[in-house]
């Protein structure tokens, strides 16, 4: 209760709440509406087993994905991961079904869109679009080593965070690929810890911050 009496967190909160909504403007939202209904189709699946509601679900997914353009897609990921007001877990489950229905159809050049937001000054974005290209890595095969070769020619670019998230990840969904265990022992990554408040950022970087921004401004 003293919080939210307390003018500075009420300044946090209607930040966030701003940010939110002009992140949302930046995206396409019929598109992120058609997702985030399939999404919940197929959560209400899971409680009622209906398989003609998955199977009609799979075709909506199926249509979305032939009709959008996969940088839209991308956009849409970013938001619900950073911004959207849901939970961890349902953003995580949005990405798991997002990625396996919709990057399937990417050529090699479609992802240039993505490693561009990879070395963006957001820290954020940049960590965010990294994990969304390790997951189509793990989904779709046909683009694993385009996309380890990737992050093996560039990573002494990627932040701390960025090369913690990829050991991380590497744990959890890659590690079957002798490839991704290489490019993790030569990141060095001794601890799993993940720094916010802007101490993440290049040196490159450091001078192009403001001196009067607030602490929890880093998101924008």
């Amino acid at each position: 209760m003293e919080n939210e009496n307390n003018p500075n967190f009420e300044d946090f909160i209607n930040f966030v709440n701003q940010t939110r909504e002009e992140k949302k403007q930046e995206i396409n939202t019929e598109l992120y509406e058609k997702i985030s209904l399939c999404v919940d189709q197929i959560i209400e699946f899971r409680q009622s087993k209906d398989p003609g509601l998955f199977i009609t679900t799979l075709q909506k997914l199926k249509e979305v994905a032939l009709e959008c353009d996969i940088d839209e897609v991308t956009n849409v990921l970013l938001y619900e991961r950073i911004y959207a007001t849901h939970s961890k877990e349902y953003s995580e489950f949005f990405s798991d079904i997002v990625v396996p229905h919709m990057y399937g159809k990417s050529k090699k050049e479609n992802f240039q869109y993505i490693e561009n937001i990879i070395f963006t000054p957001e820290d954020s974005k940049r960590e965010q679009a990294l994990v969304i290209y390790l997951k189509i890595a793990k989904e779709h095969g046909e683009h694993q080593r385009k996309i380890l070769n990737f992050v093996e020619q560039n990573y002494q670019q990627f932040s701390k965070n960025q090369k913690v998230l990829f050991c991380m990840l590497t744990d959890e969904i890659l590690s079957h690929s002798p490839h991704a265990n290489r490019i993790k022992k030569l990141m060095n990554i001794k601890e799993y810890s993940l720094t916010y408040g802007g101490d993440d950022t290049h040196e490159s970087n450091q001078e192009h911050k403001s001196p009067n921004k607030k602490w929890w401004e880093f998101w924008k």
